[in-house]
């Protein structure tokens, strides 16, 4: 008598989760690239939602572990470093000649970093393939997509696409990373080929605006985390958290420097003459900061000039000083060398993306904007889902001496038959 194998009791919860996970997923990795092509606060709506989906199908499937995982990650070193970095943005509200504006801003900051808290708490430890893929298939569609407006801004002659289109493009380039870094862990060699193809020329019409430099700063990081993981994470790391906490040598470094250089970089060398005068008229700011969002302020209320630098690194250290600077390089620091420690090709564009972020900061592009924080938390977690998906799903290959005994054993014949 045949026994039939009852199916699995249906989970209406389970189900509900895993939907949930889904959506929310999706929002961050196939709706995101794609409407910040056309609307400019895509990142803004579309980041929050999605993790409050993840955080609520956590909730509903495992909340336990989403509790432990939460008090782990807040209670571990980066994040301990996280929090007190914040925690000093918003200290630094109470000297800031700026209150509302830098409280703003300062909200601005913490509500990114609950949510990537949060998100990365609420992934699961095995995260399927099928929603992993969503990561390469919107930033590859919506790579296509941009490049297309592109083409048609050109066609129609106009100057430049919408202001919409140039920060959809921003946010293309730097979620490219944990596409890459998921299909050549995949071994799709020629998606990835396609993909960064189509990237590369993306990145080269943000020539003008500053984007094509800092992206080819991140493709050598990945190209040297490829050819030696622990020595380039460990270099790269070290120049990253160095430039940011010794940021104030660079002015007197290059000042003498730039002088020499024609007539058109005479605004850097103007810059660093700024920069240098800052820091020596104010010493004592050089340890707490101005307090959050005096740099733009500043330079609206004549207190700056205009020509003071456009930098992550000045805006650090001019806000929030020395203790603002050195919680930000320990937090740089140990970000890059964890995304070091990522299992095979996330290792390099986990690294490269970090690259990237920093020298737009660096360079002046993507200050502490409510749209960009979101952009970097919807990274992070896409690399952390990444990460998650990459349990082997093949079948173990049988051993030769069990395949032998496998071949030598005689086939059973048909059931004998009874009359």
């Amino acid at each position: 008598m045949n026994r039939q194998h009852s199916p699995a009791p249906l989970d209406p919860a389970l189900d509900a989760a895993m939907l949930l996970r889904r959506i929310g997923f999706g929002l961050l990795a196939l709706a995101l690239p794609l409407l910040a092509l056309v609307s400019r606060r895509a990142a803004v709506l579309l980041v929050p939602i999605g993790v409050v989906l993840l955080v609520i199908a956590a909730m509903i499937e495992e909340p336990g572990r989403f509790l432990r995982t939460l008090k782990g990650i807040v209670l571990s070193r980066p994040g301990l470093i996280l929090l007190g970095l914040v925690g000093w943005a918003l200290l630094s509200l109470v000297w800031s000649p700026y209150p509302a504006p830098a409280l703003e801003k300062a909200l601005n900051l913490a509500t990114a970093v609950v949510l990537g808290l949060l998100g990365l708490s609420a992934l699961p430890e095995r995260m399927r393939s099928s929603n992993v893929n969503l990561v390469a298939l919107g930033n590859g569609v919506a790579a296509i997509f941009a490049f297309g407006l592109i083409m048609v801004a050109l066609l129609r002659q106009t100057d430049a696409p919408p202001a919409a289109v140039e920060r959809g493009v921003s946010i293309v380039l730097i979620m490219a990373w944990p596409a890459l870094a998921w299909l050549l862990s995949r071994e799709r060699g020629l998606s990835a080929l396609g993909l960064a193809f189509v990237i590369g020329l993306l990145a080269l019409t943000r020539f003008d605006d500053g984007e094509t430099i800092p992206m080819l700063f991140g493709a050598v990081a990945f190209g040297a985390v490829t050819a030696s993981r622990a020595a380039a994470t460990r270099t790269i790391a070290a120049i990253a958290a160095g430039l940011m906490l010794l940021a104030p040598l660079i002015p007197f470094l290059l000042a003498p420097l730039v002088v020499a250089l024609p007539d058109s970089a005479s605004d850097l060398a103007q810059a660093m003459w700024i920069w240098a005068d800052v820091i020596r008229q104010s010493p004592v700011e050089l340890i707490t900061g101005h307090g959050l969002d005096t740099v733009l302020r500043g330079q609206m209320n004549g207190v700056l000039p205009p020509a003071a630098p456009a930098s992550l690194l000045f805006e650090t250290w001019y806000e929030l000083g020395l203790v603002g600077a050195a919680a930000a390089a320990a937090g740089l620091y140990f970000a890059i060398r964890a995304a070091g420690h990522m299992p095979g090709a996330l290792a390099a564009g986990g690294v490269a993306a970090f690259t990237t972020a920093f020298a737009l900061g660096a360079l002046g592009f993507g200050p502490l904007l409510p749209w960009w924080l979101m952009t970097l938390t919807a990274v992070i977690l896409m690399f952390k889902a990444v990460s998650s998906g990459q349990y082997r799903t093949d079948r173990p290959a049988v051993p030769l001496p069990m395949r032998a005994a496998n071949h030598a054993r005689p086939k059973a014949g048909p059931p004998p038959t009874t009359a």
